[in-house]
């Protein structure tokens, strides 16, 4: 087994530069061509019959019909065997089959074009090279190009806090009112946070927040009793976290025990978290940690590393060793808690073999996804290794 993670550690690295001088290829071309597609109705009949399997959660063999056509380039059967890879919808998710499949149905000129170039991004974001976010740019650029709107969603974020790009925020603002303008409810929250933020100065403009809220808040309920868990799931953090609306802690735990039921892993693990700061109710502190569960077996990375903290601090009857089963876990999916709680263990050589660059690598992985927690981690220990590189080992006298 241990052969097998060194070779893993080995091999994914490569795949990964093999994807990135890929996609640079693809970006150094003067202009995309389009390979067209040729209509058949045998294979848009398979195509029904694979999307009624997925609503009636028959998953594999859904999954089945999509590859056996994407194994003949049919690129809406690339687009969602990829789909099924990177959410890990039947099996256990594979982001390098994901990619590759992405990867060939973006040269194609159909529907899902621009979403495949949007799914290409977000896939760059979660991966581990120093340049994946630069690319995982290339891709927003794309999709937007493409007309796939929720782009300017991801391309705002980037200018705002500086990944893979100079913080810019006027650049931010542009693509912010790109997509609000789409009645897009997350972009309108993250948008009326930017423009009350007394960091960007310049920026500030508290009534043009307030209506977006407002507007937000209309369609977010709206999507919420239609039965959508994610609108749900905004609601219950709006009005749980008060910044935007009048903090109402009766409501953020109705809508996030509805986001809960209705699927949303985010709802799972914020209703989890409601659950357990309830100290007068013990009693269901099992059943939150059973919803936490819930949310990292269907790949939420928040609820792996509250998991492995809850381990690691053994609370709720949880033990310690189990821990750093999930910080890895959620390593993966990445996120960046579960990496700068990996990068701090090696570092202290606390229930993992001391490594210091195996600390740097988690918390430098945790610092490209902008996690503060991993910044101020990886400053700490680079500043501690170069302190340690002052002394000689031998004579523990200081070099000069």
């Amino acid at each position: 087994m241990r052969n097998n993670k060194s070779l893993l550690r080995i091999i994914l690295p490569v795949l990964l530069l093999a994807a990135i001088i890929t996609t640079v290829a693809y970006f150094s071309r003067s202009s995309w061509s389009s390979k067209n597609t040729v209509w058949d109705r045998l294979v848009n009949e398979d195509m029904n019959q694979a999307k009624t399997l997925q609503k009636l959660g028959k998953l594999k063999e859904a999954l089945a019909i999509y590859e056996k056509h994407a194994a003949n380039d049919h690129p809406v059967s690339m687009f969602y065997a990829a789909k099924f890879y990177s959410r890990g919808w039947s099996k256990a998710p594979n982001l390098n089959i994901a990619r590759g499949y992405y990867l060939k149905a973006v040269e194609y000129s159909f529907p899902y074009r621009g979403e495949t170039a949007y799914e290409l991004g977000r896939l760059f974001q979660r991966s581990k090279g120093a340049d994946c976010n630069i690319v995982a740019i290339e891709w927003f650029k794309n999709a937007l190009k493409w007309n796939y709107v929720k782009a300017a969603l991801q391309l705002a974020i980037h200018h705002e806090k500086g990944l893979g790009v100079e913080p810019d925020m006027d650049r931010a603002s542009s693509f912010y009112e790109i997509v609000v303008a789409a009645e897009n409810e997350q972009a309108m929250i993250k948008y009326a946070r930017l423009l009350i933020n007394h960091k960007y100065a310049s920026k500030l403009d508290p009534a043009k927040s307030e209506a977006l809220v407002n507007q937000a808040m209309i369609l977010l309920k709206r999507k919420a009793h239609a039965g959508s868990g994610t609108a749900a799931k905004q609601l219950g953090r709006l009005y749980r976290r008060g910044k935007l609306v009048f903090q109402d802690n009766s409501k953020a735990k109705k809508w996030l025990m509805k986001a809960a039921h209705l699927g949303s892993t985010g709802g799972m693990h914020d209703y989890a978290h409601i659950l357990l700061a309830d100290t007068k109710h013990p009693e269901r502190h099992p059943e939150a940690i059973q919803w936490l569960r819930s949310a990292a077996d269907r790949g939420h990375g928040g609820s792996m590393t509250a998991l492995g903290r809850f381990h690691l601090d053994e609370k709720y009857n949880l033990t310690r060793a189990a821990s750093v089963m999930w910080f890895e876990r959620g390593s993966e999916v990445p996120h960046g808690g579960s990496l700068e709680e990996l990068a701090r263990l090696y570092n202290l050589g606390l229930l993992v073999s001391q490594d210091r660059e195996k600390a740097i690598e988690f918390a430098e992985r945790g610092n490209r996804l902008g996690h503060s927690g991993s910044t101020k981690l990886l400053a700490e220990i680079l500043n501690e290794k170069a302190a340690s590189e002052l002394i000689s080992p031998n004579t523990a006298t200081i070099k000069r």
